[in-house]
């Protein structure tokens, strides 16, 4: 399966193969392009082992515009496996938040950030706006979490956005919360990409310390975090995600010694089709990064 081929399974999860610059690209390809409202899914083992729970869940990613890797045991998985292409790198949803600031500041991307705990958004646009210089943040919004189902709030929510018509919305509500309000809402809202990016803002605001970078290269994340909030996150990546994770390099490892059947190869999806009745496949369709935002907003 070549990388032109543009996805990856793993634990019965597509991954689209892209490079953290090809993510970018297609997320401006969709947001010019794209006839209706699209999502973008940021995958860890954490995911795969919720996917296996939730229906829900499953069926989000299943519809999702672009699925990444973010996070290192699913690259190495897809290496470990011989029936499947090697995932390029790790597209972490953190990295994409700042690689995103990047391109807004040349492109005119208008992004807003929605959710993360109370204060994180907001600190997290000042300190990208000093990094980012020119960078299109057009507002942030942390919504009260005893309140956050209400009809009200809700209608509040939809209110600010529609008001800042972002091109991007990046929500920091944690999985699955965070896919399953994009998916229930980004119809209503309009937004042309939505992506849940986690407690990505907390990391970008310096409320939560980001592993090193060999750490990160290591795909040892999980226990950096792990040892700062051992109380909270335990249960999830020691109970949930290792045992899921053991048994997935477990059986990789039958399959590269011929004792299991390899899978086989997946279908690519048909091309998106875009407001002039032409079909976008977002493998391979042109970018056009130069083209203002305002311009898109007027076609």
């Amino acid at each position: 399966m070549s990388r032109i081929d543009g996805q990856v399974i793993i634990s019965n999860t597509r991954f689209d193969n892209v490079s953290m610059a090809e993510a970018v690209e297609r997320i401006l390809q969709l947001v010019h392009k794209a006839d209706t409202p699209q999502h973008v899914c940021t995958g860890n083992v954490d995911h795969l082992a919720l996917l296996k729970e939730d229906a829900e869940f499953r069926a989000i990613y299943a519809s999702a515009a672009l699925v990444l890797a973010d996070g290192m045991p699913i690259v190495w998985l897809s290496r470990l496996r011989p029936d499947t292409a090697n995932l390029v790198e790790r597209v972490a949803g953190s990295d994409l938040l700042l690689e995103l600031c990047r391109a807004s500041a040349w492109t005119g991307l208008k992004l807003f950030f929605l959710g993360g705990m109370p204060g994180a958004a907001d600190a997290a646009k000042s300190i990208l706006e000093e990094r980012f210089p020119g960078v299109q943040i057009c507002g942030t919004y942390c919504p009260p979490k005893e309140a956050f189902e209400t009809p009200e709030e809700q209608e509040k929510i939809a209110k600010i956005l529609r008001a800042k018509n972002p091109d991007v919305l990046l929500v920091g509500l944690g999985a699955p919360k965070q896919e399953k309000w994009i998916a229930r809402h980004k119809m209503q809202l309009g937004v042309p990409v939505s992506i849940g990016i986690g407690g990505s803002f907390e990391m970008a605001a310096g409320m939560i310390s980001r592993a090193p970078r060999l750490v990160q290269r290591t795909g040892m994340e999980w226990a950096w975090r792990l040892l700062q909030d051992p109380k909270r996150l335990y249960k999830r990546y020691i109970c949930r995600d290792l045992p899921l994770l053991v048994g997935l390099v477990s059986e990789a490892l039958k399959v590269r010694m011929g004792q299991q059947p390899s899978r086989p190869r997946p279908l690519i999806e048909e091309p998106h089709s875009t407001a002039d009745g032409s079909k976008l496949n977002i493998t391979t369709a042109p970018v056009r990064p130069t083209e203002p935002t305002e311009a898109r907003l007027r076609k």
